[in-house]
């Protein structure tokens, strides 16, 4: 049985305000991280899923895997290249075809199922991951699909696929959607438990080619799955709410068998939703960071996660060299309802604590709240660019609200005070003018405002900041130059 891991295509939204946006994003990014190199091709970084999964499959018998990189495909919001995709598929013939798309790119993924069928009719195509888990019976309804795996896959994928490759039926299996031969849908009526996560076997590192590690910006890692928070915006249905801590020694280990095979000269991004939510975990990798010294990495965590000044001076005596903060909005009210546990009166005191121990920090903020009048979204801009502007930030991400499915504003809108106009999910894109209305603004004046934050914040990263080193600069290299390119 040979298995086959399909990367999918995202439609690149290519806005003019983009492109200085990404450019000077880009040139702060490079003067926090020495020696960093420009990606040959726009990969981004490993899907992550993909080496995780094949790592289980390993484990379970399963030898001849191929991965299919799609995500750099030509493709637009009206469609994919059929032509192109299907000689792809050509070239990587397989009896089963994974794919795990996002919610704005399972329009494309649809397609490459029919292209599947197309070119290999008899072969298998199996669906999971962030989006299905939440629309798997939907999913499962549509024609070219053959299973749909939702929740976590160690136990239910190698279970379905030592199944086919018996040829013995699914139905008692847990975890899984798919068409009885009368077109009904089959859902399994149980779940199988989370695997803890130091009983999950260790990534398939090689999936790809060496050669891939030209084309990526940094390695991606994990150190544990779960997120105590409740978001309304959060997909985090795959993951769950308690922090599993993986084995220190186990992520040392990966992160150099990462690096030996894709090059030695990465930086580790951690994908923990909240890295420093234990002091004591956090503290502990620390040491092991510390204590290999190679490693330079990056972080995302929360706001309210960030005031203990031990933990700050272990991220930087580690070699951590940048840290994403989640702010999303810097109204109060807004915070209360969609967030926990944040405390706006604190933000600038705990950015310049962190400033103070040598970190430099880049938020994430959202646009388009439905609790936010239009002036409280300018709001929001103007007070990033400020913080910007002040050298408490480094940088900031803006992204448009999306509703996902699998989160609460999805499921409850009205809830919330927001008006779903569709599900087109091509258009579930953040930076597109928004799926949805509120009492506050109608799409296009939010969309105005996101417009109005990426031209402000592109600009204000422009200037030249004193805590950042510019030594590197050249204008020999094209920085952001992705901003055109698939990089969602």
């Amino acid at each position: 049985m040979h298995i086959v891991f399909v990367h999918t295509p995202m439609a690149t939204v290519s806005i003019p305000e983009r492109e200085v946006f990404w450019r000077n994003f880009d040139i702060r990014y490079h003067a926090t991280h020495p020696g960093l190199r420009q990606m040959k091709n726009v990969l981004w970084e490993l899907p992550h899923w993909m080496t995780w999964l094949a790592g289980v499959l390993v484990d379970a018998g399963f030898t001849s895997l191929e991965a299919m990189d799609l995500y750099a495909s030509e493709c637009t919001m009206t469609g994919i290249d059929s032509y192109k995709i299907e000689q792809a598929i050509q070239k990587c013939p397989g009896d089963i075809y994974l794919l795990s798309p996002m919610t704005p790119n399972l329009p494309f993924a649809y397609e490459i199922a029919d292209a599947i069928k197309r070119v290999s009719p008899r072969s298998k195509v199996i669906f999971g991951g962030v989006v299905a888990t939440p629309m798997h019976k939907e999913i499962a309804a549509h024609p070219s699909i053959d299973y749909v795996v939702f929740g976590r896959g160690e136990i239910s994928l190698p279970a379905l696929l030592k199944a086919l490759d018996k040829k013995e039926g699914p139905e008692f299996l847990g975890n899984l959607s798919f068409k009885l031969p009368d077109g009904r849908i089959h859902t399994s009526h149980f779940e199988y438990p989370w695997v803890p996560v130091n009983e999950i076997p260790p990534p398939k590192i090689d999936l790809f080619e060496r050669s891939v590690g030209d084309d990526i910006r940094y390695l991606r890692q994990v150190y544990a799955l779960g997120c105590p928070y409740k978001c309304s915006f959060c997909t985090i249905q795959t993951i769950g709410r308690k922090a599993d801590y993986f084995a220190l020694d186990r992520v040392i280990e990966e992160i150099s068998n990462y690096r030996e095979y894709y090059g030695g000269h990465h930086n580790v991004y951690f994908g923990d939703e909240t890295f420093t939510v234990n002091k004591d975990r956090t503290l502990d990798i620390c040491a092991a960071l510390k204590n290999d010294g190679t490693i330079r990495y990056d972080i995302q965590t929360r706001l309210n996660c960030l005031s203990d000044s031990d933990m700050l001076a272990a991220l930087k005596e580690s070699g951590c060299s940048w840290v994403e903060i989640g702010i999303e909005s810097v109204n109060q009210d807004t915070q209360n309802l969609h967030k926990q546990k944040v405390k706006l009166k604190e933000l600038e005191h705990i950015l310049a604590k962190v400033q103070d121990h040598g970190l430099a920090t880049c938020s994430f903020l959202v646009n388009g709240f439905p609790d936010q009048t239009v002036d409280d979204m300018y709001r929001s801009i103007d007070y990033a660019c400020d913080l910007i502007d002040k050298g408490l930030l480094q940088a900031s991400y803006l992204f448009g609200l999306v509703p996902y499915p699998g989160s609460e504003l999805f499921a409850e809108p009205a809830r919330f005070g927001m008006d779903l106009l569709h599900k087109d999910f091509r258009r579930y894109h953040e930076e597109l003018p928004p799926v949805y209305s509120t009492k506050y603004a109608a799409p296009e004046e939010i969309y105005k405002v996101f417009l109005y934050g990426v031209k402000s914040i592109g600009e204000v990263m422009g200037k030249k900041s004193k805590l950042l080193d510019y030594s590197f600069y050249s204008e020999k290299n094209n920085y952001g130059k992705f901003w055109s390119e698939a990089h969602v």
